[in-house]
């Protein structure tokens, strides 16, 4: 069984630091009368800011599922229920030279449609490797090539992202 790191944040996640942030801004607020609010807003940031960034730990390597950790959060991927599978480098507005290396994988439940997705950061040098064609040298391209080596007529390969615009 492989384990690898990747930096996907899931949106409950993102929900839920949310929430501790509030709730640290609030205890501050009830607990001093309002004195060390901006005291209070940097200890909130502080736990938001840990809480998103602690990553995602992914396992695979035995069987058709790839099982994602994240906290007490647990998901799995089942390779056998996914219709299709690809990757593809996304840029991000968080700043000018924020890119991410997706790999999403496409599942249709109940007549509706969705898709898991497991990304990390990447920089210039990342994309440099895969436009060389050397994107396995990408921790998170081991993922995609497993589920391809298992499932070869589900892999649609690189994807062009959907614009936001």
């Amino acid at each position: 069984m492989k384990k690898l790191k990747v930096s996907y944040t899931p949106p409950l996640a993102i929900i839920i630091s949310v929430l501790i942030w509030a709730a640290v801004v609030c205890a501050v607020v009830y607990f001093t009368d309002g004195i060390w609010l901006p005291i209070g807003i940097l200890l909130g940031l502080a736990a938001y800011v840990a809480f998103s960034n602690m990553g995602t730990t992914v396992e695979f390597g035995s069987g058709s599922v790839i099982n994602c950790k994240y906290l007490f959060y647990k998901w799995n991927i089942n390779l056998e229920n996914i219709e299709n599978f690809s990757y593809s480098i996304g840029s991000h507005l968080a700043g000018p030279h924020s890119y991410s290396f997706d790999v999403c994988f496409h599942y249709n439940e109940n007549g509706v449609k969705d898709y898991y997705k497991l990304n990390t950061k990447i920089g210039r040098e990342d994309i440099r490797r895969c436009m060389d064609g050397e994107s396995s040298k990408l921790e998170i391209m081991q993922i995609y090539r497993y589920a391809e080596r298992l499932y070869p007529e589900k892999a649609k390969g690189y994807v062009q992202p959907e614009s936001i615009f």
